[in-house]
């Protein structure tokens, strides 16, 4: 009996080893730059999540005192009490990065322990690493941009769900094998799938992992990485310059709320007089 590996076998797990070592310096990388951003803009992004989601606010109530002042208080009652029609989600739309707490978004359900061992993450920290790296401000063309507010959709709309597997999937993790994060039960009397070899098993992982690096590879907090590299270069500081736009934003946004305030207050006042 020869229990020697396979020539087939030998090369996969050599091309696994090298795919493992591209992922984790990858994503040691990705982590260091992370903190880079999070330690120069995080609080500029939250403040700005923040007012984007306090004029949102400000916004609806000023349209609902000027709509009762409009069609009447008891016409708006009944409106009220209607179907409302579904409104597309914006980014606006989303969570303070910095201040939202789990258990003040609505439906987010109880979840698996965190488990360094098995890689298992807190889904409250898996969503603010995820909004960080698809944040449509740290965009720098238009169709990153575009894609980010896509992604953003996703991740708000799993977070909310309390979907622990599909952040991880979005984050481009695995889920360790034999771990059951909210998965369908088989059906009764359904067959099991056949035993994998170990040649399959190893072609699978590897499949998995250049997945992995394809995915984090194209995130736009990664080309932004790499344009901060390239504005160094160039004698210049990127991240600086970013945090000079998002300053520039908020102050556009507290202006904005100012704005609305007065509005809310002077309909008030028209209304009691």
């Amino acid at each position: 009996m020869n229990l020697r590996p396979s020539h087939e076998l030998l090369y996969v797990q050599s091309q696994l080893l090298s795919a493992e070592a591209e992922l984790d310096e990858l994503n040691q990388q990705l982590r260091s730059f992370e903190d880079r951003v999070d330690a120069r803009l995080g609080s500029l992004l939250d403040q700005l999540s923040e007012l984007n989601a306090e004029t949102s606010s400000l916004d609806a109530k000023l349209r609902h005192i000027r709509e009762e002042r409009l069609f009447g208080i008891d016409l708006m009652r009944y409106l009220e009490g209607a179907p409302q029609p579904a409104r597309r989600s914006t980014v606006t739309d989303l969570p303070p990065l910095g201040l939202a707490s789990r258990g003040a978004i609505h439906g987010i359900v109880d979840k698996p322990p965190t488990s360094p061992e098995l890689n298992i993450p807190d889904i409250k920290v898996l969503y603010r690493k995820l909004a960080r790296r698809y944040h449509p401000d740290l965009a720098r063309s238009d169709v990153d941009r575009a894609s980010s507010n896509e992604q953003m959709t996703e991740i708000n709309r799993a977070y909310n769900a309390g979907d622990l597997p599909a952040l991880m999937k979005l984050a481009g993790m695995g889920i360790p094998y034999g771990v059951d994060l909210r998965q369908p039960p088989l059906q009764p009397g359904k067959p099991h799938d056949e035993p994998q070899s170990e040649l399959e098993l190893a072609e699978g992982k590897l499949k998995a992992i250049r997945q992995q690096i394809t995915r984090l590879s194209s995130l736009p907090i990664v080309k932004l990485s790499l344009e901060v590299k390239l504005a160094r270069h160039q004698g210049r500081d990127l991240l600086n310059e970013l945090a000079a736009e998002l300053q520039y934003k908020i102050a556009r946004k507290l202006a904005e709320c100012d704005y609305l305030r007065a509005q809310i207050k002077a309909n008030e006042i028209n209304e009691d007089a």
